[in-house]
């Protein structure tokens, strides 16, 4: 497939104006490959992934050159994306070398500003907060929002994290609106 962009910039589709890509229809049980990739420099090496910015869990190989994500492709021997990757799968990593990413924690300080913070006051503040309104709301005041791609190890963690440890029935993830866990005896 022909890569459009300019220079080491190279993408397989102007997936932001044609989000999903050209149609591939599924034909007699085989869905056709269509590599798709986004790489903004060539990379040293290609390291084995798989997206987790939704709940496809598409097969991807993550472009690396000097320590920096620089690029992604689709894996076509994988059966669940043939190499296809979703808008989110071709861009989502060139947030991690935004000079705009937050790498420290930002609280609301007493005048209303946003102020950076140390990890532990950070933490500090989310546990008081929530203590504070379990102990005015109950339990079911606080819901768990999580990604779509963790493993059922990660999941069932997360699960008495959120039912025994905190006490909510409320949890929901991105690839669904709600999950409600069923109450506690």
């Amino acid at each position: 497939m022909m890569g459009t962009g300019e220079g080491s910039r190279r993408e397989t589709r102007n997936s932001i104006g044609d989000i999903w890509g050209e149609r591939t229809p599924h034909r007699r049980g085989q869905w056709p490959e269509r590599p798709d990739h986004r790489v903004v420099e060539d990379p040293d090496a290609w390291v084995q992934s798989c997206c987790i910015l939704c709940s496809n869990g598409c097969a991807l190989d993550i472009g690396v050159k000097d320590g920096k994500i620089v690029g992604v492709r689709g894996r076509t021997v994988d059966r669940v994306n043939k190499g296809r990757l979703g808008p989110k799968g071709l861009h989502g990593w060139e947030a991690n070398n935004s000079p705009d990413r937050l790498t420290r924690p930002l609280v609301r300080r007493p005048d209303g500003n946003l102020g950076e913070a140390t990890w532990e006051e950070a933490m500090s503040l989310v546990v008081s907060r929530s203590k504070e309104t379990i102990d005015k709301y109950t339990s079911g005041a606080v819901g768990i929002y999580n990604t779509g791609q963790l493993f059922n190890e990660e999941y069932y963690t997360l699960s008495i994290i959120s039912h025994a440890g905190i006490g909510t029935t409320t949890s929901t993830a991105t690839h669904v609106c709600a999950q409600r866990l069923p109450p506690r005896p």
